[in-house]
């Protein structure tokens, strides 16, 4: 698929609301809103990579996920080597099994129209999500 990647990141809807985490305040975008995702290791793919990122932050399986999209962009952090972009779809029952993990400083759920309007949101992750939103409304019409 993509030999050359740096990571993949995904909105994850959980029923119809997004799960975010605050970040910690040492890293790169600190104490910003993110999605789940992160860095890859070894010879991941990307949905390997997802999946492994979304499990350790979060205990959720991405197997019990839909993925209603993903696509291929310049990294956040390197932009001279692409990243993943997800966007996944969880049951509302999900909630239930979410184990935070030692990444962060808290979740929350939120809805679209809240994810958007937060100023801390980190840019190119709004970005993208905003394209696929566009994308979806326009096959609706």
């Amino acid at each position: 698929m993509d030999e050359d990647f740096h990571g993949a990141k995904a909105v994850v809807f959980i029923g119809e609301q997004v799960l975010l985490y605050r970040r910690d305040s040492h890293v790169h975008w600190g104490n910003m809103w993110d999605m789940p995702g992160g860095g890859r290791e070894g010879n991941e793919t990307p949905e390997v990579c997802l999946a492994r990122e979304l499990h350790e932050e979060f205990g959720l399986d991405m197997s019990k996920a839909d993925t209603l999209w993903r696509a291929r962009f310049p990294g956040m952090v390197r932009p001279d080597v692409s990243a993943w972009f997800f966007v996944l779809q969880f049951p509302a029952k999900a909630a239930s099994k979410i184990r935070f993990g030692s990444e962060g400083q808290y979740w929350r759920l939120f809805s679209v129209t809240d994810t958007l309007a937060l100023s801390d949101l980190i840019p190119p992750l709004r970005e993208r999500f905003t394209l696929w939103l566009r994308r979806i409304g326009d096959t609706a019409e």
